[in-house]
């Protein structure tokens, strides 16, 4: 796929990781919640994410989400838009760019190299 050849990394979890999401908008410069639902994260990369959920969001320009989720050890508040939507089945999987700050990028890859490792141990116990 396109999108992929352009990120420096996209991580794939091997389980999807539990999430809440936030909606917001803003309204006459007011930011004002939308909704809030559950949602798993799929996968991840410094610039965006893809989730699934089986809440149906309205693809708009103007909607502002936070995903909120745990990544070992640490609590992560992933700040973006919506731009892509699938239904897949029963639920929809959601492309969401992030809003481009660098300390959210410097956060999840360094959660990233503590998650893969904590995998590689996990992987290399249950080998034995």
């Amino acid at each position: 796929m396109y999108y992929k050849r352009q990120e420096a990394f996209r991580y794939v979890f091997p389980e999807s990781i539990p999430a809440i999401c936030e909606v917001y908008q803003y309204i006459n410069d007011t930011k004002v919640k939308i909704q809030t639902f559950d949602a798993y994260i799929l996968d991840i990369s410094p610039n965006g994410m893809r989730a699934a959920s089986k809440t149906d969001i309205e693809l708009k320009d103007e909607f502002i989400l936070i995903f909120s989720f745990q990544l070992a050890g640490t609590l992560i508040h992933f700040t973006g838009q919506l731009i892509r939507k699938r239904n897949a089945g029963g639920s929809f999987e959601y492309g969401v760019q992030s809003d481009g700050s660098s300390a959210l990028r410097d956060q999840i890859v360094s959660s990233l190299k503590v998650y893969t490792k904590e995998q590689l141990k996990k992987q290399k116990s249950q080998g034995r």
